[in-house]
């Protein structure tokens, strides 16, 4: 069996014949080869090969559509300082979003200024996403599954749960919350566009060559209880599920908060996987647990939470001890796959990554 057949059993809820370690160091590569830190073994390799030289299985993100607006949207970046302003410029108005650095030149950059402060600003952005459609772009999506080949599955995350990206990236949870308290009806009208946008997309990707459709949600419990769950992202879920089941694809949340107040609703949701899970000591969950609120129905991807890669997180042995206790009990689970919740940090101790294909072995 090739990696990508026990890869994709495991996806689809199988049982395998061997535990899947699907790595995610996308931006710890990104952030070490920029800054000239990359372990010189790894100069020149691809992040494939790198997957490919520590034993585990390809987990390949790649985009499969183009974002196309209306001329009578314009949109531009600029640099004013250390500050990146992305701007819409439409027939009745104009709104903004600001990203500022944070730890460094090629650091994740933090979004300082969102671009809904009120209802006018809210209005603006509902005519950006009238003006917006997606358009199939499927070369990169074959050239991927090319350069994966038998290693590991390629997959789209993308749209996330509407709600999600009006409250949270649109207009900040704070702000968000307030206009979704005091204008419910015109805040909806924006998510339920949203929604029906969302689906166009989720239609072109279906259609395409890739394994896995996903959604960007970096879901949270904290921001997104369970009340607002069950109206927003239930409905949504449902409905993208039909979509992806309809072309054979795994439909696959990204959930890398949190979320241990949401585990109990997962099963029935539409989700096949659920992926990034964060467990202790960066939730209020144990491993096992969130197992166990899945009831075998949906596939948990995760189990090594970041902090226990970096030295700040835990000793060597420390990070040993986890894998022995907490991981190695679960090889042979139905529905198991062992990643990264979320990511590799750029400062993480990297040995510790190199070691996990044979630790658990």
């Amino acid at each position: 069996m090739t990696k990508r057949e026990r890869y994709l059993r495991a996806l689809n809820n199988e049982k395998v014949d061997e535990l899947v370690w699907a790595p995610n160091f996308d931006y710890w590569l990104q952030v070490n080869k920029a800054e000239g830190t990359l372990p010189e073994k790894y100069r020149g390799m691809s992040r494939n090969d790198i997957v490919r030289a520590i034993d585990g299985y390809i987990w390949n993100r790649v985009q499969g559509f183009n974002v196309i607006r209306d001329k009578s949207v314009k949109e531009s970046w600029r640099a004013e300082g250390d500050n990146s302003i992305h701007e819409f410029e439409t027939p009745i108005g104009t709104i903004r979003e600001v990203y500022c650095k944070t730890e460094g030149e090629y650091r994740a950059k933090a979004l300082k200024e969102h671009f809904i402060k009120d209802l006018d600003t809210l209005r603006i952005m509902k005519y950006v996403v009238e003006a917006t459609h997606y358009e199939p772009d499927y070369q990169p999506v074959y050239k991927a599954l090319k350069e994966t080949g038998d290693d590991g599955i390629v997959l789209h995350q993308v749209f996330c749960v509407p709600f999600i990206q009006f409250a949270k990236t649109d207009a900040g949870y704070v702000n968000g919350f307030y206009l979704w308290m005091d204008y419910k009806d015109e805040v909806d009208s924006l998510i339920n566009l949203y929604f029906q946008k969302f689906l166009e997309g989720y239609k072109i990707l279906a259609d395409g060559p890739a394994d896995v459709i996903a959604t960007g949600d970096n879901m949270d419990g904290v921001m997104i209880n369970p009340e607002i769950f069950k109206e927003y992202a239930i409905p949504f879920y449902q409905e993208v599920k039909k979509i992806t089941a309809s072309k054979g694809k795994i439909f696959e949340g990204h959930w890398c908060g949190r979320t241990q107040n949401l585990l109990d609703l997962v099963p029935g949701c539409g989700l096949d996987v659920v992926e990034a899970i964060v467990t202790k000591p960066m939730a209020d969950i144990e491993l096992k647990d969130a197992l166990d609120k899945l009831q075998g129905k949906v596939v948990l991807q995760g189990g090594i939470p970041s902090v226990l890669v970096c030295e700040e997180g835990a000793t060597e042995e420390e990070f040993k001890k986890y894998i022995d206790d907490i991981i190695l009990p679960l090889k042979g689970r139905k529905g198991f796959i062992l990643g990264m919740s979320d990511n590799v940090p750029p400062n993480a101790d990297f040995s510790r990554v190199e070691a996990v294909a044979k630790l658990i072995s």
